[in-house]
């Protein structure tokens, strides 16, 4: 019957610490909507100020493009005129001369121009997915560490609520006699740490919501609750297909790649300008004279003299001019425009380097991390009931308070141990898909989008 009696109170208190658990959940982390990983990752890629810059960037690469491969019609007209004549009425000359030019672009300058936009626009394309896959990462990553801030609340609520119940039953004992003040004000102190713990973590979690939001690219209440699958998973791909996985996928990669194909083509283009461009024209001068009756009163041949006469003349002219010096190398740019090619192929070089020795030293430490929580998690499996065994051997004054608070402190040490494990796998894990780019279920599936 006893035995009975003390197992109906063991069920009855883990009841109790359950429906006290969820009460403290509740209290702490109720919000109206929870906010899920999906709707989080929509709300960043549709209203991220990045994103947006780097659209805005990728409209006006756009159209470069767009107007680049048309041909320059930008035609120079010359109108020049002129008058001359005498003061005493004699006679006097009129002319008026009309030019039209224009520059004719030679040795592939247009279609250089064009590739030149087009590469420019790629970049810039390359550039916004990065941006996107960078920010995807960055929202991922929080809002996994701040879903485990939420976890940890409730598991330091859930041992605060055991210890309630002990200093209860130690303030009854202090009561009747059984303990002393001093020695009941034990249970009191060790509640008083985990409640100290649980409102640093809430401070943490405030963070943390700052910290996505941040990511997110719009403020978030600190009131917001976080709702998602919380799940330790292993990293099931080897070393060397994440790495590969990574330099396939990365947004810098292709980034960079693009980088170098446009520099490729701006040299075209500094090779097309040492070409000189040939300038035609056409033209028409109209001269008119006129000459009045005195200009002619000397002349014995003319009987009877003349009044007056005029003439006009047009001449029509077309012309082609070259600049000097005939072969303009424009070595200057040419020069840069190589350098740049180098420069943009170091880059490319140092980052491949460098995402390999990243995206290695995040498997390590991923797995490293994941071993020690999965170790942690295992343990706390057994600690939980374990505790409520003890509390009940307490309250039922089968063991004394000092050596409950032993075995207590032993049992809270492992899932304390366990909370700090879970914090470095969900940083391990949230640097794992930055290095990446890609969340864990996709390296464990290959990469697949």
């Amino acid at each position: 019957m006893a035995s009975t009696l003390t197992y109906r109170r063991m069920a009855m208190g883990c009841i109790a610490v359950l429906v006290a658990t969820f009460a403290f959940v509740v209290t702490t982390s109720s919000f109206a909507e929870p906010l899920t990983l999906p709707a989080a990752l929509e709300r960043a890629l549709a209203s991220h100020p990045d994103l947006r810059l780097a659209v805005a960037d990728l409209a006006v690469a756009r159209a470069d493009s767009m107007f680049a491969g048309r041909t320059p019609f930008n035609p120079q007209l010359e109108l020049q005129g002129s008058r001359s004549g005498g003061s005493t009425g004699g006679g006097s000359d009129h002319s008026v001369g009309l030019a039209v030019s224009q520059e004719v672009e030679l040795g592939g300058k247009r279609v250089a121009r064009r590739s030149v936009a087009v590469s420019r626009s790629q970049t810039s394309a390359a550039e916004w997915r990065a941006m996107a896959q960078e920010i995807t990462s960055r929202v991922r990553a929080q809002f996994e560490h701040a879903l485990f801030l939420q976890e940890r609340i409730s598991t330091l609520g859930e041992l605060a609520e055991l210890d309630r119940r002990v200093v209860r039953a130690s303030q009854a004992r202090v009561r009747d006699g059984s303990i002393t003040p001093v020695t009941g004000r034990l249970s009191e102190l060790d509640l008083l740490r985990l409640e100290a713990q649980a409102m640093r973590v809430r401070s943490e979690l405030r963070q943390a919501i700052g910290a996505l939001g941040l990511a997110v690219g719009s403020e978030l209440a600190d009131t917001t609750r976080l709702s998602g699958e919380f799940a330790a998973d292993s990293l099931l791909a080897p070393e060397d297909s994440v790495v590969a996985m990574a330099l396939r996928t990365r947004g810098r990669g292709e980034v960079l790649r693009r980088q170098i194909a446009e520099r490729r083509a701006q040299l075209r283009l500094a090779e097309a300008e040492a070409h000189p461009n040939l300038t035609v024209g056409a033209g028409i001068d109209s001269e008119r004279r006129s000459f009045s009756g005195a200009d002619f009163a000397g002349d014995p041949a003319i009987v009877r003299g003349i009044t007056g006469v005029s003439a006009t003349e047009n001449a029509w002219s077309a012309r082609v001019s070259v600049p000097l010096p005939l072969w303009q190398k424009n070595e200057a740019a040419r020069a840069r425009a190589a350098s740049e090619i180098a420069r943009s192929e170091a880059a490319y070089d140092r980052y491949r380097l460098q995402a390999r020795l990243e995206v290695l030293g995040a498997v390590r430490r991923f797995q490293d991390a994941t071993t020690l929580y999965r170790f942690y998690l295992d343990r706390s499996d057994k600690v939980r009931p374990d505790l409520v065994l003890i509390r009940g051997a307490y309250a039922d004054g089968r063991i004394p308070l000092d050596s409950y608070l032993t075995q207590k402190g032993r049992l809270v040490d492992t899932l304390l141990g366990q909370l700090e494990a879970g914090d470095a796998y969900w940083d391990a894990r949230g640097q794992l898909e930055t290095a990446a780019g890609l969340g864990l279920d996709q390296l464990n599936a290959g990469g697949a989008r």
